[in-house]
């Protein structure tokens, strides 16, 4: 961080009274105990300044911003994403209509078949008429196969 004008901000930590500490100055690696080494450490940054308020709040909105700059990469992405779903789901219903399309003008076909064997035989689509027991010695039956 730079130095400017601004007055020296301390940072106090609360560090009780009954935890030892061996020395005001912090040294890593001395030759006590490495809980000697966390005290040490834990009045080290309790004694650390920060030079200017405006830095710290600076940096602060910096990281602020770059926090929201990742959440927008990540919406972006998740939108992209959703996308690219869309699209595929539209070409696989683009396929399964064709598909069905084809079955559709299959049947169509198999339809104007059966159309134009009634029509050759002479025979009628319509419902049995009333007397259909008696006339069912008159009939002849006809059997399409569909391909």
């Amino acid at each position: 961080m730079s130095k400017s004008s601004h007055t020296p901000i301390h940072l106090n930590l609360n560090v009780s009274s009954d935890i030892p500490s061996a020395s005001s100055s912090y040294v890593l690696g001395d030759s006590g105990s490495g809980i000697t080494d966390l005290y040490d450490m834990v009045d080290a940054i309790g004694s650390m300044t920060i030079n200017d308020v405006d830095d710290v709040e600076a940096n602060l909105i910096m990281d602020l911003a770059r926090a929201r700059h990742d959440v927008f990469d990540a919406e972006k992405t998740l939108a992209n994403c959703i996308i690219q779903e869309h699209e595929v789901m539209m070409t696989l219903s683009k396929h399964k209509s064709a598909i069905s399309k084809c079955k559709l003008n299959k049947a169509d076909v198999g339809l104007g078949h059966m159309h134009i064997t009634f029509r050759k035989h002479s025979l009628s689509h319509h419902p049995a008429p009333h007397n259909f027991h008696d006339s069912f010695t008159s009939c002849h039956q006809v059997a399409i196969q569909l391909d």
